[in-house]
């Protein structure tokens, strides 16, 4: 069985591929939704096939029912997207981290990067960090090739070891056939959910930098400011909680040097673990 299918391409001149999954290294899913949001409607040119890349108990397909009738069953998916924003061509890897095949998929990926003669690669990311939600979103970056780096782009630290996303690995064997990569992460504070709309739109501005393009980001910068002022209004009620998330200003600095002192994400859990059953006992008692 073939691990993927080609549609019919549209015609492309030097095409930028953008890599954003849902999954490991999307904290409040910002980096999935800043790319779904670009691709709304986009009609696949490569699909992936599911059952060879997805276990299906960990990535479930999802029933809509109404009624007490079953309407459709919608499965996960892995796919390149082309979109043309401004005149700029773009393929875009979308939907979930696959479970299964990653040294495969990536070999695909290079496969399909050759094929239409792309010039680089954008990944996006996003990772929870102690940091607060009224300060403006951190983006970190890192490249292959240093003439990608845009005004005001700041580079991730110099020494990290964490587990790695499969975007990570497609990018590692794009870098290793030379197709020059550029990657952001958006810092999301540790305790929002999906959506969250100032890491998507941090993220969405990036994006367009890259592409040399302009997107009409108008709705997404209210609600982004919406949902800021939203979380205010909630720790405004909330003395005790106020006082925890001001503590996170003090974990970790604008630059692109992580502190020496940073606590482990162990340690990070454990405090919130404690600060939440604190609070549930307190309004149990």
């Amino acid at each position: 069985m073939a691990l993927f299918s080609l549609a019919p391409p549209p015609p492309m001149t030097d095409p930028v591929l953008l890599m954003g999954l849902a999954g490991w290294g999307d904290a409040a899913a910002a980096a999935s939704d800043a790319c779904d949001w670009l691709t709304e409607d986009a009609q696949p040119v490569v699909t992936f096939d599911p059952d060879a890349v997805f276990d299906y108990r960990s990535n479930r397909p999802i029933l809509r029912a109404n009624a007490g009738e079953m309407l459709s069953i919608t499965w996960p998916r892995l796919e390149v997207v082309h979109i043309n924003p401004s005149g700029r061509d773009v393929l875009a890897l979308v939907g979930s981290e696959p479970d299964y095949g990653w040294t495969g998929i990536g070999d695909a990926v290079v496969e399909i990067a050759q094929r239409f003669g792309v010039t680089k690669v954008v990944t996006v990311g996003s990772v929870p960090a102690p940091v607060r939600h009224a300060i403006p979103t951190s983006v970190f970056g890192s490249t292959s090739d240093s003439r990608l780096l845009l005004p005001g782009d700041e580079l991730l630290m110099d020494d990290i070891v964490v587990p790695a996303s499969a975007g990570t690995v497609f990018r590692a064997g794009l870098e290793h056939a030379e197709v020059p990569t550029i990657g952001y992460w958006a810092q999301v504070p540790q305790y929002v959910g999906r959506p969250y709309q100032p890491a998507m739109l941090a993220l969405l501005e990036r994006i367009a930098a890259q592409l040399e393009v302009e997107f009409d980001l108008t709705a997404i910068e209210l609600e982004a400011a919406d949902q800021v002022a939203r979380l205010d209004e909630i720790l405004e009620k909330r003395s005790d909680a106020r006082e925890f998330v001001e503590r996170l200003d003090l974990s970790v600095g604008t630059t692109s040097k992580v502190p020496a002192d940073l606590p482990t994400a162990e340690e990070i859990a454990d405090e919130i673990s404690e600060f939440l059953q604190s609070t549930q006992d307190e309004e149990d008692s």
